[in-house]
């Protein structure tokens, strides 16, 4: 009879695979966020500027507006401190 030739170790490859695979994961979650906060430094915030809109914000108005009540800036919202500052609106 013939002898069963003795089993391999496990290779490394599959571990760096999965290590790098989770590293760029990782990486690719997090840059949505980095790109957030890193257009917020560069620009502002938007909801409490005093400069007028550019062309870019005017033609994306009314997609991202779309459903919105109400027009203006709301004299109860804190732009400082990111707090609603009046009276709660009633449920109906």
């Amino acid at each position: 009879p013939r002898a069963m030739a003795p089993p391999r170790p496990p290779s490394r490859s599959n571990s760096r695979v999965v290590g790098g695979l989770a590293l760029f994961l990782g990486v690719s979650s997090m840059l949505p966020f980095y790109l957030h906060d890193r257009q917020r430094r560069l620009a502002g915030n938007l909801y409490s500027r005093d400069k007028p809109l550019s062309g870019n914000q005017i033609m994306r108005g009314p997609y991202i507006n779309t459903g919105s009540k109400d027009v203006g800036p709301d004299p109860d919202w804190d732009h400082s401190t990111g707090r609603y500052k009046g009276r709660a609106p009633p449920l109906s």
